[in-house]
């Protein structure tokens, strides 16, 4: 089932096509990615959902209605993350929440509830100025998920994180997805959409390049990169064994294809004796998108 759908949004700021007709289809309980390098329209989307940028052309419909930034009912199912969260520094984590759920006419109780699932309960009571970057963001996660939305719209979500930090926004994410969340999230890095999303958009200039399921994606791609200091004898063995083929060469490296499933071990097995190899890796069919 489709929770939000976006028909032929356009976008221009004077001269420039921020989005142009650009039409997507987000499926219930999925982390959506919007992948595309920057100013390929990410962020203006994100701010559009977000209620930030009012002036466009197009529509958009959360579970087949219109929205309408009038109509709080359906406001009331997003959360929203755009960019880096602010906080009062010099208030305490619990005090920052408790302000936004008086705004929002939301229980005390869910305040302990939000920060019980980011993993702050236990820091709730610190001043927000001695939080780190990761912890910050995991906040603004709570700030998000106060009045229980059903969609999150998390723009850019790991951004300037540590690998530590990487890896718990990704656990975070997972268990909300779990939980019966939709996630939105926009996204440069391809290594975040393969491992945290089940579906993505890749966006270029405003425009929609391609929609991918990221299980069938998987299950399609039989693409490896190998590193080797000798290419050609390297493109001469693929090219006598049956059912592969040789798709891209550089200096140090070449692209191959198998017309059928094989691992990174079946490969190495065919290429290892025959030439010294630095490396073997399943080939992102992403890339061949983001990058062409």
């Amino acid at each position: 089932m489709t929770i939000l759908e976006i028909k032929n949004l356009e976008k221009y700021y004077e001269d420039f096509h921020a989005l142009n007709n650009l039409s997507l289809s987000i499926p219930e309980q999925s982390i959506f990615g919007i992948l595309g390098p920057n100013g390929s329209g990410k962020s203006t989307l994100m701010r559009i959902l977000a209620g930030l940028i009012r002036s466009w052309k197009g529509g958009i419909f959360f579970k087949g209605k219109e929205l309408n930034y009038k109509n709080t009912d359906i406001l009331k199912s997003f959360g929203f993350m755009i960019e880096s969260p602010t906080f009062y520094e010099y208030l305490t984590a619990y005090d920052n929440l408790s302000i936004l759920s008086k705004l929002t006419k939301t229980r005390e109780k869910r305040i302990f509830e939000v920060l019980e699932l980011v993993k702050l309960e236990k820091r709730m009571d610190e001043k927000v100025k001695t939080f780190s970057y990761g912890m910050k963001q995991r906040l603004g996660i709570a700030q998000s998920l106060l009045h229980n939305p059903e969609i999150l719209v998390l723009d850019e979500p790991n951004n300037g994180l540590d690998p530590p930090g990487i890896r718990d926004m990704d656990k975070l994410i997972n268990f909300l997805n779990d939980e019966g969340k939709t996630i939105l999230i926009s996204t440069h890095i391809l290594g975040e959409v393969e491992s945290l999303c089940t579906d993505v958009s890749i966006l270029r200039d405003g425009r929609l390049l391609k929609s991918l399921n990221m299980k069938q994606t998987h299950l399609d791609n039989n693409k490896f990169k190998v590193v080797t200091d000798d290419v050609e004898k390297a493109k001469s063995i693929i090219e006598n064994h049956r059912g592969m083929t040789v798709l891209r060469i550089s200096t140090n490296s070449i692209l191959i294809a198998s017309k059928k499933a094989i691992t990174v071990e079946k490969v190495f097995n065919i290429l290892n004796g025959e030439i010294i190899l630095n490396s073997i890796s399943k080939h992102s069919n992403l890339l061949d998108y983001f990058y062409d």
